[in-house]
């Protein structure tokens, strides 16, 4: 009865798998290691954050918490596509206007306010990051000109237009690369442990890290009580994945 939580996790083990093998530079007595429990079930967890919305076959026992996992992954897309903007922006600006104060906190809110439900469908979401494009580029010129830097190159200005009407894309090179940061940083938070092993926050990260936390937080929260309450259930499914035909079933609690 729990077919499309076994399909979940096996997909997870086989991503975790294929992570481990990359992992090994050369052959050794690790290349052949095999994922623990604990990993694959926190993969297992951050694919919800991305989860097809077509894809029917969701996990029985993650759906008491769908509703509130589908709105912490739709913060996440709005977080990856604020920070996209960011490094852009301060890769055409050179970053100097980012010291002027109240800069950084009117772009986000401009930022947050055009994205807003803008996502969900792909017209709306280019309609919203062309108009995003100017919006910037006016706060951009208007800081310059409290600066006294002069006005950003119309070089420069075609440029950024272009690049955030871009961001749509799902394999925009620079939204796959913040997502990834941003996912490596939420696994990190649900793996525990000291806040000092968490991956250090760079540009534009660090601009959006109190969303970040609070998301992270959020997230594990969730977790937390699904691992609490459905850890037995995974424990079997896992076990079978992991030890060879007749070994014995008795290995880490998947809790």
């Amino acid at each position: 009865f729990l077919d499309n939580t076994a399909a979940w996790l096996q997909v997870a083990a086989s991503e975790e798998a294929l992570a481990l093998q990359a992992q090994c530079d050369s052959p050794g007595p690790d290349s052949r290691a095999l994922p623990s429990a604990t990993a694959i079930l926190n993969r297992a967890y951050m694919r919800l954050l991305r989860w097809d919305p077509q894809d029917q076959k969701y996990p029985e026992t993650m759906q008491m918490d769908r509703s509130r996992l589908d709105a912490l992954s739709q913060q996440l897309q709005i977080l990856v596509l604020e920070a996209s903007v960011l490094l852009l922006t301060g890769t055409q600006c050179q970053g100097v206007i980012f010291f002027l104060q109240g800069f950084v906190g009117k772009l986000k809110q401009t930022i947050t306010a055009l994205l807003e439900g803008s996502h969900t469908r792909e017209a709306d979401l280019k309609r919203a990051l062309l108009e995003l494009g100017e919006a910037v580029l006016q706060q951009v010129k208007e800081a310059l000109s409290i600066q006294g830097g002069g006005e950003l190159p119309q070089e420069s200005q075609d440029l950024l237009r272009g690049q955030m009407s871009e961001l749509w894309k799902n394999n925009n090179s620079v939204r796959t690369l913040i997502e990834e940061r941003v996912q490596g940083f939420l696994l990190a938070m649900l793996q525990g442990g000291s806040a000092k092993r968490r991956p250090e926050l760079h540009f534009p990260l660090r601009l959006v890290s109190p969303e970040l936390a609070e998301l992270g937080t959020a997230f594990g929260r969730i977790v937390h009580f699904n691992r609490t309450v459905f850890g037995p259930f995974y424990a079997p499914i896992l076990r079978k994945m992991l030890l060879p035909s007749g070994e014995s079933e008795t290995g880490e609690d998947s809790r």
